[in-house]
């Protein structure tokens, strides 16, 4: 008697990961260790990007500059503004950050494998600026400053979008929010990101082939849908 056969990776191991517990029978959610409601209660998200990329929480010192790191990496290229301002009005959010992902991988080559991090910064830094770059040209016909002085991309992200800082309560929302987004486990879209970066791609490709696979109505559409 064969046994049956399903379709997709139902029940199967497909990697190991160090960095989130989600699933885990009786682990809860935890990021590198530390539990979720911990963090999301009493860290920035700057911390827990910083968390999740050199597998421990910043000193002081370290968080000041990481935080100073992020700001100076805000600004976008006028080769890139003009790429944006090229996408349509009609176009959804995760096509525009999809092509100025790809387009800034040309114009900001990753070069070697020691740079991933560097990328990896640079892409937290810019993609809220990439993305009301976009909706604000298109919107109100501004060509926006995308270099504020906000400390938190949570910030930053709201002043662009209101032409002017935010409160605390709606900069912590949205700080909240990003936490609890922070890692992704192994869905469709991380997994797609791990493909990429298995044939030894670079940041930039497997970026955008995450966006991809997140736009899809199966995955973040669904959230979105709902």
């Amino acid at each position: 008697m064969t046994s049956k056969k399903t379709g997709g990776l139902a029940g199967v191991t497909a990697g190991q990961t160090h960095l989130c517990t989600v699933g885990k029978e009786g682990a809860g959610l935890t990021y590198r260790g530390y539990d979720i409601e911990d963090l999301a209660n009493n860290a920035c998200f700057e911390e827990v990007a910083y968390l999740l990329l050199h597998e421990k929480l910043p000193t002081r010192a370290e968080l000041d500059g990481y935080i100073k790191k992020i700001k100076a990496n805000r600004g976008l290229p006028d080769a890139l503004k003009t790429v944006l301002e090229m996408v349509p009005a009609s176009a959804h959010p995760m096509d525009v950050l999809r092509t100025g992902v790809s387009f800034l991988g040309n114009i900001e080559p990753e070069g070697d494998f020691s740079n991933q991090l560097n990328v990896a910064d640079r892409l937290l830094s810019c993609l809220p600026s990439m993305l009301l770059y976009w909706h604000r040209f298109h919107a109100d016909g501004k060509r926006i400053d995308t270099e504020t002085d906000d400390d938190s991309i949570a910030g930053h992200f709201l002043h662009m979008l209101h032409d002017k800082a935010p409160d605390d309560m709606h900069r912590k929302s949205l700080d909240t929010t990003l936490i609890l987004y922070a890692e992704h486990e192994f869905n469709a879209s991380t997994f797609a990101g791990r493909v990429i970066t298995g044939t030894l791609s670079d940041m930039h490709s497997a970026v955008s082939g995450a966006i991809g696979a997140l736009r899809g109505p199966l995955h973040g559409g669904a959230n979105e849908a709902a």
